[in-house]
């Protein structure tokens, strides 16, 4: 598995970890618009190919509150991580942070999830630290027109498991 860190000991991993950071903002700023238009989730893979390339899978349409990407067992593709938007903005849901959920489904595939919301945030998820991470904040990817800055939240930059657990409880 590639890993990343914030401070990788040797150039290539880092620029490896760039390569990959910036695939995956590129694919779920592609999608975000249509993610919001049709209130939809939209995922996919990201892996690297026999020649040592990186290449997405096709983003695939979810629910309003879920998606699956097709296989994580591909033979032409070593995956290295998923990704997915989470579609509209909706007042009374908070889909601003990935979820527990996320991570779980990350954490069983031994792989990085990236993630975008409809306030244009750009997350992180780090199965092996047992966390999620923000990349960059409000509008850093499209932002949905229906998003509303007065009705979030203030947000920490890290959350574990632990903690995105009590903020689904309401805590």
């Amino acid at each position: 598995m590639l890993a990343l860190a914030v401070c990788a000991p040797h150039a290539p991993a880092q620029a490896q970890e760039s390569d990959l950071i910036e695939t995956a903002r590129a694919t779920l700023a592609g999608i975000q618009s249509r993610s919001f238009s049709q209130n939809r989730e939209f995922c996919g893979l990201i892996g690297r190919n026999a020649q040592g390339k990186l290449v997405i899978t096709r983003p695939r349409r979810g629910s309003q509150d879920g998606c699956r990407p097709k296989s994580f067992f591909r033979s032409d593709i070593e995956v290295l991580a998923s990704f997915h938007t989470h579609g509209a903005h909706m007042a009374d849901e908070t889909v601003e942070v990935p979820s527990t959920l996320d991570l779980e489904a990350d954490a069983e595939e031994g792989i990085y999830g990236f993630v975008s919301t409809p306030g244009g945030r750009f997350w992180i998820i780090e199965p092996e630290k047992d966390r999620v991470r923000m990349l960059c904040d409000i509008g850093c990817l499209p932002q949905d027109p229906s998003y509303d800055v007065a009705s979030d939240e203030p947000l920490k930059s890290i959350y574990t498991w632990a903690e995105l657990q009590d903020r689904e409880a309401g805590g």
